[in-house]
């Protein structure tokens, strides 16, 4: 239905033209790109502002009860620079993709990844090769997302001719390199290696450890650590992956059974959607986070989960990640 909706966006756009919301939500990424680093402590306070909020309800149909996510004073790539040196070689290699997200507004995700699977004996090789797409995607700008996205295959190729696992942290992300781009490319043989060598991370690393690979222990960051699945990494890869690594630890999990945060990449922030985007939400997730034991941790991977919960709860998740480290 997705792919569907997508497609039926595309011959609208085709038809009747785009407007400015639709813009800013196809072009995000790029705008990511020039507003993290030194003007982004400036930028975020000016998106926090009630004229700002106001303005972009009136122009773009942006609710003015939401702020736009922040941009990172120092983005991912220059912040894992600083600490270059400090990297390793092993034989056993796995490519980081550097996503939008980890790369322009969460670079201590990125820089999280990078340290666990370092210590669990991995060289980490970068690949900041361009965006996967799915803002373009799950908005229906496909002929966009198939020029783009071709040049971001492109620079994956080495990695993935080389037969080598690229790990993302974002689960739509992962999802955009390895169900949606697969199907605008006319390479089937790239298609299968994106289908078969993407992965997210957590279901990366729990395969290692079922093929007797990876051995380490893990110490958790809380006694406590409390899952909020993402809709595309349940659908497409399940949530035992996440599971599995995190009872490595010393926590005890649990995963709270709930659908959608009800966010949806950018349906949440729409005028017209933010009521019923706050109902699904309060089906189920919203009243279990504000239940949590104190001291639990909240592991929400999804970019747009971890906003959402925190905006109509006040709790903020981490990405897994960032809450269990290898046991020294």
């Amino acid at each position: 239905m997705a792919k569907m909706k997508s497609d039926v966006a595309q011959m609208y756009y085709d038809e009747h033209g785009t407007t400015l919301r639709d813009r800013l939500i196809r072009d995000s990424p790029k705008m990511a790109g020039r507003f993290s680093g030194p003007f982004a402590a400036t930028i975020n306070r000016l998106q926090r502002t009630g004229v700002f909020r106001n303005v972009m309800e009136r122009l773009a149909g942006f609710d003015q009860r939401r702020t736009l996510p922040a941009y990172a004073p120092e983005p991912f790539l220059k912040a894992l620079q600083r600490r270059k040196n400090g990297s390793i070689k092993s034989e056993r290699k796995v490519v980081l993709f550097v996503d939008t997200y980890v790369n322009f507004h969460e670079p201590n995700i990125g820089l999280s990844a990078v340290e666990l699977l370092e210590s669990c004996g991995y060289e980490v090789l970068i690949a900041n090769v361009g965006c996967c797409q799915r803002t373009k995607i799950s908005h229906g700008f496909l002929r966009d997302a198939k020029r783009d996205g071709a040049k971001t295959v492109e620079g994956l190729k080495p990695y993935l001719d080389a037969g080598l696992p690229i790990v993302v942290c974002e689960p739509s992300c992962a999802s955009a390199l390895n169900d949606d781009l697969p199907d605008l490319l006319a390479d089937e043989v790239i298609s299968a290696k994106l289908k078969n060598q993407v992965k997210v991370i957590d279901a990366f690393l729990a395969d290692e450890v079922e093929g007797g690979i990876l051995n380490h222990s893990f110490q958790a960051v809380s006694d406590n650590l409390a899952i909020h699945g993402h809709c595309h990494q349940k659908a497409l890869y399940g949530t035992a992956g996440l599971k599995t690594m995190l009872s490595l630890s010393n926590a005890d999990v649990r995963e709270i059974p709930s659908g959608c945060c009800g966010m949806a990449g950018s349906f949440g922030y729409e005028k017209e959607h933010y009521d019923i985007s706050k109902k699904i939400g309060e089906l189920l997730l919203f009243p279990a986070v504000r239940g949590l034991k104190k001291g639990t941790t909240l592991v929400a991977n999804g970019f747009s989960c971890r906003h959402q919960i925190e905006h109509f709860t006040g709790v903020k998740g981490r990405h897994w990640v960032e809450v269990i480290r290898v046991k020294k």
